[in-house]
């Protein structure tokens, strides 16, 4: 049976609310390294910096970030100073992350929010780093990048399309257009536009209450997480279905949720149990988009702008990025 998916004229569009689009980067420019959370590989680390080198790009990082004792408990104040230099450094063009693992929240009080609204600039990570993200959205209503960090996900010989997608989304001031993927399926079907917004899924219920909590009205929202057990997703959508995080979502698109069953069967119930809990909202959900956390190293990663205006066509198996991240 044919899936029946709305005409496009009768898809509810709107402005969306104007984001800050911080300047692109170009070749020349200046990329602070920053290791707001786990500690890292430091030969992976290199192999990244000499990667960015190699591209055309200046790195600039703080040699602290190499101490054993750098993501411990007591150091948080360090981590956060280090953004703050960062971002007020006007050298500085682009912020990616060395790394993400744990420990991002614990530097959000030490953030300073003027020097940040006032210097918005490109910054790039993922899975912990979701927590900044959140936080830099709220506090300067920025566009920001979920993308790969640079230990370990920036190397010669890296994905090559992971590579593309990341240079054309902080160096080109025009929107990626139609993103098409085999690995996309249709768990519900439907066609919508919003405001992308979203990251790791378990980092976004822990920021709820605090007033980072992501910002979910006129949404396409995406999800993603690893090593996350099918009880505790269920767990975190009917938390913030609680909070009503979902009434006013425009649709809905799942990462591929790595190693979060150990069977091709649990897919199937990860299905069943999306479709109940979102049985009552008339929204299209796209499930196995490849950003954030993947299988393989060397898979393919997307890097998102999150806050521009996207659209979803479950028809076409396609989701569009409509407006660039930068400017």
């Amino acid at each position: 049976m044919a899936l029946k998916i709305p005409a496009l004229s009768s898809i509810q569009f709107y402005m969306v609310k104007s984001k800050i689009k911080p300047p692109h980067l170009a070749k020349g420019d200046t990329i602070g390294i920053v290791a707001p959370a786990s500690s890292f590989d430091a030969d992976n680390f290199r192999r990244g910096i000499v990667k960015l080198r190699k591209l055309g790009y200046k790195v600039k990082y703080e040699r602290a970030i190499f101490s054993k004792y750098w993501s411990r408990s007591g150091h948080d104040c360090k981590r956060a100073e280090q953004i703050n230099r960062m971002f007020s450094d006007e050298s500085v063009k682009a912020i990616f992350c060395a790394k993400a693992g744990y420990g991002s929240v614990e530097i959000i009080p030490y953030l300073d929010k003027k020097c940040i609204e006032s210097n918005p600039k490109i910054f790039v990570g993922y899975s912990d780093i979701t927590i900044l993200l959140l936080y830099l959205q709220r506090i300067a209503n920025m566009v920001v990048f979920h993308g790969p960090v640079v230990s370990g996900e920036i190397y010669e010989g890296m994905n090559q399309g992971t590579l593309d997608y990341l240079l054309r989304v902080v160096t080109n001031p025009q929107a990626l257009g139609e993103l098409r993927f085999s690995s996309l399926k249709v768990f519900k079907p439907g066609r919508a536009k919003g405001s992308l917004a979203g990251g790791n899924m378990s980092l976004i219920v822990q920021a709820m209450g605090t007033p980072y909590e992501i910002d979910t009205k006129d949404s396409i929202l995406f999800l993603e997480d690893v090593s996350e057990n099918l009880a505790d997703i269920h767990k975190y959508l009917l938390f913030l279905q609680k909070e009503k995080k979902f009434e006013k979502v425009k649709g809905l698109v799942f990462g591929k949720m790595v190693d979060c069953w150990d069977d091709p069967m649990k897919e199937n119930k990860f299905k069943k149990l999306i479709n109940k809990v979102f049985c009552d909202y008339d929204i299209p959900v796209l499930f196995g988009f490849p950003s954030g956390h993947v299988e393989k190293k060397a898979e393919l990663r997307v890097t998102l702008p999150l806050g521009v205006a996207v659209s979803l066509d479950s028809g076409e198996l396609s989701v569009k990025i409509e407006e660039a991240g930068v400017s």
